[in-house]
């Protein structure tokens, strides 16, 4: 089933590529500096900070005392700017332990907005104890019964040579550039394989790293619009950007449907990087565009959207809207409206329904629903249609 928790997996294969990789031994403070500075910087579509306390101070107990800790991978997006890929965690533990304050896990999402946004967190947000509490270091007692020499410490309450080894201890950071060609394509499989294990970075993360444009920044306000949430039948945003990734999904086969050849993954990462080339004009038409369809969908039941399971079915979505969108920006939102028993007669088409329940993302199915899509909201028939508009845009 094509559902809202269940997006597409796609084996990818790596062609030849010209990568450089250099490591650097930053030490803590030269880090810290580096994010302050934005050198360093927390991609928007990053999930939230999620340690918790205990695990951020064995983090740190481990800084302090010198032993090793696994190394960083940033990717260069040009000279003196670099992207967080793996390690967005243990960086920020930095962060926040040397301004001596701890997220509150409630507002992590909310913080996550005003890291991207400032590129650091503003002292004033800092300071109130409804988004921070203050970073003490937390550890169980040792097994002598004694109190362990670290525990209810933040960072200025450190001795000299605690805080010394904590300042000094170097961590090693890969730095990544792909040289040629100019699609990143190599780089978006070198972070999938980082993220192998543990908690894995999903595809719409990686590319909110690498593809970071207005038009990314535009689907990520997009996200929050609250008809988009009723329709997408979850109140709050996910946290791997599935729902993104729904939304990019909808606009790249808008743009690029004649372009599509069965890879969703590499088609999406495609439509991204030609995104980035977007003017704010085309942003703005995008957004516009994508409240005139919620209008549209008013009259939909948002229930409509959903498998018999309960889960959003993204095929259906991104059919329905591309045609949608295609009648808004060929003859006005007034003549793009739909009545229920057109929307009643796609969903029971048994072609239809095949394509947007198995094999959803082969070239087929994709051109098979699009053009049911067509024939039954606006009676379109064996029409070939331009899924890649005239402007080139």
């Amino acid at each position: 089933m094509a559902e809202y928790f269940e997006m597409q997996n796609e084996d990818t294969s790596i062609i030849s590529y010209d990568i450089s990789v250099i490591p650097n031994d930053f030490n803590v403070m030269t880090i810290n500096s580096l994010i302050e500075s934005g050198i360093i910087s927390m991609p928007a579509f990053q999930r939230n900070y999620v340690w918790d306390r205990k695990r951020a101070s064995r983090f740190i107990e481990s800084l302090i005392l010198g032993l090793p800790v696994p190394q960083i991978f940033l990717y260069q997006m040009d000279r003196n700017k670099y992207s967080v890929i793996d390690g967005q965690q243990r960086l920020l533990t930095i962060y926040f332990f040397v301004k001596q304050r701890f997220p509150r896990s409630g507002k992590r999402t909310f913080l996550r907005k005003v890291f991207d946004e400032n590129g650091n967190i503003p002292k004033d947000i800092l300071a109130n104890n409804e988004y921070f509490q203050d970073f003490k270091l937390q550890f169980a007692k040792q097994e002598n019964g004694a109190r362990h020499p670290l525990d209810g410490k933040k960072y200025h309450m450190l001795d000299v040579a605690q805080r010394s080894g904590f300042d000094l201890m170097p961590i090693r950071c890969m730095s990544i550039r792909q040289n040629k060609p100019e699609d990143t394509g190599s780089i978006y499989e070198i972070f999938s394989r980082l993220n192998t294990g543990g908690l894995n970075l999903s595809p719409q993360e990686i590319r909110g790293c690498l593809y970071s444009s207005p038009f990314y920044d535009m689907l990520y306000a997009l996200n929050s619009n609250e008809k988009w949430r009723t329709l997408v039948g979850k109140r709050e945003e996910d946290d791997k950007f599935r729902d993104v990734e729904v939304l990019l999904r909808s606009f790249a086969l808008l743009y690029c449907e004649k372009s599509y050849t069965g890879s969703m993954v590499q088609f999406l990462n495609r439509f991204s990087k030609e995104a980035q080339k977007f003017d704010e004009k085309e942003v703005e038409k995008c957004k516009e565009l994508f409240e005139d369809f919620l209008v549209i969908c008013g009259t939909i039941d948002p229930k409509e959207f959903l498998t018999k399971t309960g889960s959003f079915n993204v095929s259906l979505f991104d059919s329905v809207f591309v045609v949608i969108a295609e009648r808004i920006l060929s003859s006005g939102i007034e003549s793009a409206k739909i009545s229920s028993e057109a929307f009643d007669l796609l969903k029971n088409d048994e072609d239809f329904r095949t394509a947007i329940t198995h094999s959803t993302s082969h070239a087929d199915s994709v051109k098979k629903r699009l053009s049911l899509a067509r024939k039954y909201l606006y009676e379109i028939g064996n029409i070939e249609q331009s899924g890649e508009r005239e402007d080139g845009k």
